[in-house]
């Protein structure tokens, strides 16, 4: 690996000279002059950061892709809600991870059906429209911010690897970005990035299912697919 510092400066001297400042430079900060012409040198310095006008947008940096992508990783897992008892609320939590680039805003929507019996007989009523935690009624649903009711669970989405909140911008979409709310309809938009940015987001959903005492009895499951669209 070569490491070429962009400029180190030094006194030295003998016993005849001295020189104030030198330097091993890449070129930055020194002037170069002739009879007819004068400049000031800076090759070699680095440029980062983002910019944009109305036509062009740009990450200046060492290495940026030059294709736009859009990226979901979503570890396995299975949210264990245990043996329900009416009034009392189910929770759980699972965490996935998102981002897009170039022109990095996406959209990620769940389309599966809530909870229900293996044999189809039955299916937990979902929440929808976003609502707290109600005891006397049968609930599934789910957000993506932190929660303290019925339990305290999730976390608000984080930029990842440093939450600055510069380079990411992933969010909960409407419905699902309320603490202590709840709710689910298969097709929505539960997060999304509406402003641009290459960073990773890290989602955390929170789940809450109640049952009441006419809840027909057996296993619910739901398998939870999760699509992202980049809106280039």
């Amino acid at each position: 690996m070569l490491v070429v510092p962009s400029r180190v400066s030094a006194q030295s001297s003998s016993s005849n000279y001295s020189v104030q400042e030198s330097a091993f430079s890449t070129g930055s900060e020194l002037d170069a002059s002739s009879a007819n012409f004068s400049a000031r040198v800076s090759a070699g310095d680095l440029g980062v950061g983002f910019s944009e006008s109305g036509s062009f947008l740009a990450f200046a940096g060492p290495i940026s892709p030059d294709e736009e992508y859009v990226e979901l990783v979503v570890p396995a897992a299975v949210v264990d809600m245990g043996e329900l008892t009416p009034g009392v609320a189910g929770t759980g939590t699972a965490t996935f991870t998102a981002r897009a680039y170039l022109d990095s805003t996406y959209v990620i929507v769940s389309p599966r059906d809530p909870p229900t019996t293996a044999n189809g007989g039955a299916t937990i009523d979902p929440i929808t429209s976003a609502a707290t935690h109600d005891p006397n009624v049968e609930q599934f649903g789910l957000n993506l911010v932190a929660n303290t009711s019925p339990v305290a669970q999730g976390a608000v989405p984080s930029r990842l690897p440093v939450d600055d909140g510069f380079f990411a911008f992933g969010e909960a979409a409407p419905g699902y970005d309320t603490a202590d709310n709840y709710q689910y309809n298969a097709g929505d938009i539960i997060a999304r990035s509406v402003v641009r940015g290459y960073g990773e987001t890290q989602y955390t959903i929170s789940y809450l299912m109640n049952i009441t005492p006419i809840t027909p009895a057996g296993q619910y499951t739901m398998e939870q697919d999760l699509v992202i669209t980049g809106t280039f």
